[in-house]
């Protein structure tokens, strides 16, 4: 198998969705040189779940020869009334904090920054005001208002919420960000479907000249605070549970961040909701998966002492997975485990935002957030 496939197949088996696998086998196995996109809203600090994931996704894309953006939705930012609530402030952090907590969780994953391109949606508005106000138009021409309005969960929002008109336009906008950098392949996480769906329903229509971008959806970590209801009641579907349990910026305790100290994460880490032999609902078990064995060649090791069993290793997560089930190793143990392993993989990142002017764009971040 070559390298390329390798990639390629752990690309497809660690996404949580690609629209459509066919197509993106194809086109990536083409030759042809392709073009991804990611957006971002700038709310708040970057946590591993935001960072990290999509970090991983754009590494193997790049070392696919995929050329991967970086969409620094300020104007997304502004209508959902994040931080400040102004372009001004939503622009600033882009360009400053945000641009730098990506590039150092790309870091984290074995990137180079200087691959990726970072773009601020207002500066490229402006370049071609026309052209994306037709395409945001063109979208919303061809969805009804009840879809857009089914959206807003993309947001943050609960379906059917009553918002302002602004809001209605936010999923049109998203789409037509994508249409309007003419790219391969739509990224984004699980809970960003509605959009690249409506994306995927609309581009015969408003862009009949174009192939469809392909969607690709990575999983979503969940937080570490325990759910609103527990136990989960039967019958209730998982991806939904899932969605209300990710990781929340709102709540620091429920999140890493990719520039938490060493103590930081483990105090985290030891405080996390990991209920014994549960394998579904426990985000230990939710991140090892996703985040520690995205691409790991090496056994995953558990340290106990010799009265607990001594140390145990996994050469696969569905191993783990299953002494988990059975009781065969404890919580504590394995958020230990946890603990050490994301120290190291963000040890890149706290190098990064040790330099001074890296810090310095984190301090202004820290002032809005405190004063909000």
């Amino acid at each position: 198998m070559s390298d390329q496939t390798a990639i390629i197949n752990r690309l497809i088996k660690n996404s949580a969705e690609i629209i459509t696998e066919d197509d993106f086998r194809e086109r990536l196995e083409s030759g042809t040189k392709l073009t991804h996109y990611i957006g971002f809203e700038i709310s708040g600090y970057v946590h591993i779940g935001q960072g990290i994931m999509s970090a991983l996704v754009m590494k193997d894309l790049t070392d696919l020869g995929v050329k991967c953006t970086v969409w620094l939705a300020d104007w997304h930012t502004w209508i959902n009334n994040k931080l400040d609530g102004t372009k001004a402030t939503a622009a600033e952090i882009g360009r400053g904090y945000f641009t730098e907590a990506i590039k150092a969780a790309y870091l984290s994953v074995g990137g180079d920054p200087a691959d990726l391109e970072f773009r601020l949606a207002s500066d490229w508005y402006q370049q071609n005001t026309m052209q994306y106000w037709e395409t945001v138009l063109g979208v919303m021409n061809n969805t009804t208002q009840a879809r857009l309005q089914r959206s807003i969960s993309i947001m943050g929002r609960k379906e059917g919420s009553e918002v302002e008109g602004a809001k209605l336009m936010y999923p049109a906008m998203q789409v037509a960000d994508i249409f309007y950098l003419n790219v391969d392949i739509a990224h984004a996480g699980m809970d960003q479907r509605k959009a690249h769906v409506v994306m995927r329903d609309v581009a015969p229509k408003v862009y009949p000249d174009r192939p469809k971008p392909i969607a690709l959806h990575h999983p979503l970590l969940i937080g570490l605070k325990k759910p609103a209801t527990w136990p989960i009641p039967d019958g209730t579907d998982q991806k939904d549970v899932i969605i209300e349990m990710k990781m929340s910026k709102s709540d620091p305790n429920s999140a890493i961040w990719v520039h938490d100290t060493p103590d930081e994460i483990a105090k985290k880490v030891n405080q996390a909701f990991c209920p014994e032999k549960e394998i579904y609902f426990n985000p230990i078990l939710n991140w090892i998966g996703h985040i520690l064995w995205w691409n790991r060649e090496r056994p995953f090791r558990i340290e106990r002492k010799p009265e607990h069993g001594g140390g145990v290793e996994f050469n696969s997560y569905q191993e783990l997975e299953k002494a988990y089930a059975n009781a065969a190793i404890h919580p504590m143990d394995l958020k230990a485990a946890v603990a050490q392993e994301l120290i190291t993989l963000l040890e890149p990142a706290r190098t990064h935002f040790a330099e001074p002017d890296v810090a310095a764009k984190k301090a202004d971040l820290d002032k809005i957030l405190l004063n909000r």
